[in-house]
């Protein structure tokens, strides 16, 4: 985790742009770091820190890698610097914690026994992360289409998520109330284009970073198509469960661009970082994955400072 701090360092100085409406929880957390910029990068980086770790524990107990590693930890803040993310407290950002805690107690699911528990906490854990940013309630379908491919059906495995997800917005919406916030208008968090903001990087950079990661996503297709084929059945629902999720990613991406010709690269870089882990993780020519690497790590500072 020494690349976080390398690569990031430009958010201590600059603060980024806020957003003019966001949801609750982004917004206390917009209050508490106030306006100091290096409390704001700082803050940042821990989280990127703290996505870089769930997002190994989430691969590693998943068993979606063949083998054990800590790949994905590596890709997540390249991808994110190589994208050039200039928001250090994004509301996008800050919601990815709960959203992958949300991920972790749904695959933790058997096709034994209830599930009512762990769905229920899914859904909790995913109108938390709304509440940070309000397109991440969409991946209650991700949850849906896990439960399909690992558990037989049963409707109340499906109501449940969402009935989570409506408790803590529906809760949310209350407090406001009794608060005296009388125009509480989230829809108008994701039209916001600070919200959405990214960084006018070198045209050169981000062409050559798109070549890279073109060729990391082909390499990964084909490693966890193979790995696909050769898993007990446990482990093909599970990476069934991560083809929803990046289905569900790209989808929610295409609408946000729709919308304000914007996305949050931290919602693409997570789904990345595991195809990137892939492709290195299974490649026989070790130097290659390593050149790979490198590449990626040059075209991160690049994006970052310019």
């Amino acid at each position: 985790m020494v690349i976080v701090p390398a690569l990031f360092l430009p958010w201590v100085w600059d603060a980024g742009s806020t957003p003019r409406v966001s949801m609750p929880f982004h917004q206390a957390m917009l209050v508490l770091v106030n306006e100091t910029s290096w409390i704001r990068g700082t803050a940042g980086m821990v989280v990127i820190i703290l996505v870089a770790i769930q997002l190994t524990a989430l691969v590693n107990n998943s068993e979606l890698m063949l083998r054990r590693n800590h790949l994905p930890a590596l890709f997540f803040p390249l991808l994110l610097a190589a994208f050039g993310d200039p928001v250090p407290i994004g509301p996008a950002l800050f919601g990815m914690p709960f959203l992958l805690f949300a991920l972790q107690r749904t695959w933790s699911i058997t096709n034994m026994g209830s599930a009512l528990g762990p769905l229920f906490d899914a859904g909790l854990l995913i109108g938390i992360a709304s509440l940070f940013y309000l397109p991440y309630a969409f991946m209650v379908v991700v949850v849906w289409a896990s439960v399909s491919v690992i558990r037989p059906f049963f409707w109340r495995d499906h109501l449940v998520p969402f009935l989570g997800v409506a408790v803590v917005l529906y809760l949310a919406w209350g407090i406001l109330k009794l608060m005296g916030v009388e125009h509480w208008r989230p829809l108008y968090t994701i039209m916001d284009r600070n919200t959405l903001s990214t960084h006018e990087v070198v045209r050169s950079q981000r062409v050559l970073f798109y070549f890279l990661l073109a060729a990391f996503i082909g390499t990964g297709a084909l490693a966890f198509a193979k790995g696909y084929g050769s898993g007990v059945m446990r482990e093909k629902n599970l990476r069934s469960s991560f083809l929803a999720y990046c289905a569900a990613t790209i989808v929610l991406s295409g609408l946000l661009w729709m919308l304000s010709k914007r996305f949050p690269p931290v919602i693409v870089a997570v789904p990345l970082a595991i195809l990137c882990g892939y492709a290195v993780n299974t490649n026989k020519r070790a130097w290659v994955g390593e050149l790979g690497v490198l590449a990626l790590g040059a075209l991160a500072v690049w994006g970052m400072w310019g």
